[in-house]
């Protein structure tokens, strides 16, 4: 895993963190296998115990209030949690309306544009792009 600073939040604020992945793993009303296991893997990143994890998970496909949920995050957060979902909507190669406003949602809470979006969404483009120059390499 490369490193990150997710780690450094509080405990609380890597929860809520979590809480906006899982809504937005869901809220086109499916969940991919791609999204899931960027979920999972993200879960994993945030070092929080195993039963707030399987609160986590059992949050998948239920209802949040982003608007009042982002008023409780702090912009850093909020900073993190969009790069993260960006990648997590990109994880099935397609943005959904949903996903796209919720992304924009977020972009907002954290002070930043639709541009800032579309920046994060071409960044994961080439990231993909990367990873897969490691499958070349290794011919699979």
């Amino acid at each position: 895993m490369l490193n990150d600073i997710l780690h450094q939040m509080e405990p609380m604020e890597r929860y809520k963190y979590a809480q906006l992945l899982a809504h937005l793993a869901s809220v086109d009303n499916t969940i991919s296998k791609e999204e899931l296991a960027f979920f999972e893997q993200r879960l994993g990143a945030t070092l929080l115990s195993p039963e707030r994890k399987q609160q986590l998970r059992d949050q998948l496909g239920k209802s949040l209030n982003l608007k009042k949920h982002l008023k409780t995050m702090n912009p850093r957060s909020i900073k993190l949690a969009l790069r993260d979902i960006c990648l997590m909507t990109m994880a099935d190669r397609e943005v959904e309306t949903s996903e796209q406003i919720v992304l924009i949602k977020v972009a907002r809470a954290a002070g930043l544009s639709e541009k800032h979006v579309e920046e994060l969404l071409q960044w994961t483009i080439r990231g993909f792009h990367w990873m897969q120059e490691g499958y070349v390499a290794l011919e699979i």
